[in-house]
C-alpha cells in the first residue's frame, strides 16, 4: 500500500498477498512500526522483524489442499480507507511445524477456522492488525464450546 494507491487498490493488494501466502508481499504493506495482535492468545508482534517471523511461522504451520487456504468472504473499509475489515475462513491441515509450545495440535489435524482481521491504515501503510478467532476451535476441534446454552 502506498499513499498513491486508492483504497480499492490497497485492499486488493492485501487480499492478493494474504490469499497467496505471499509473505514478502504482505511485508511491503506494513509500516516499520506496525503491530499485529492475536487476540485469542494475547500475543503481540511489533515491528517488521517480529511480524515477518510470525507470518513465516504461521505459513509453515499449515498446509492447504486445492480449494483450501485463506478464503475471504467479507472485505470492506471505511470511506477514508483508514480501517479495513477482512473476514475469512481458513481451511487447512496442521503440519509438524505447529508453533505452540503447549496445547500442540497433532500433525494432520484438519481445521476450518473463521477469522476476522481488523486493520488500521495510516498514510497508505498497515499500522495495526487485530486478529480474532476462537482458539478452542483449533485446540479441541471435536467439542462444542458453548457459553450460553
Amino acid at each position: 500500500m502506498t499513499a498513491d494507491q486508492t483504497n480499492a487498490e490497497a485492499i486488493q493488494a492485501f487480499t492478493y498477498a494474504m490469499t497467496h501466502e505471499d509473505i514478502d508481499g504482505v511485508m511491503k504493506l506494513w509500516d516499520t512500526e506496525g503491530e499485529w495482535e492475536v487476540m485469542a492468545t494475547g500475543e503481540t508482534f511489533k515491528g517488521l522483524e517480529e511480524i515477518r517471523q510470525f507470518a513465516s511461522r504461521s505459513v509453515a504451520a499449515r498446509d492447504h489442499a486445492t480449494g483450501e487456504g485463506l478464503l475471504p468472504f467479507n472485505v470492506y473499509s471505511n470511506s477514508e480507507g483508514t480501517k479495513l475489515c477482512w473476514e475469512y475462513v481458513h481451511e487447512g491441515e496442521v503440519t509438524d511445524q505447529w508453533p505452540a509450545s503447549t496445547h500442540k495440535v497433532a500433525k494432520g489435524t484438519r481445521f476450518v477456522l473463521p477469522i476476522v482481521l481488523i486493520c488500521e491504515i495510516h498514510e497508505g501503510k498497515l499500522v495495526k492488525i487485530r486478529e480474532y478467532f476462537d482458539l478452542l476451535t483449533l485446540l479441541e476441534p471435536d467439542k462444542a464450546h458453548k457459553l450460553y446454552s
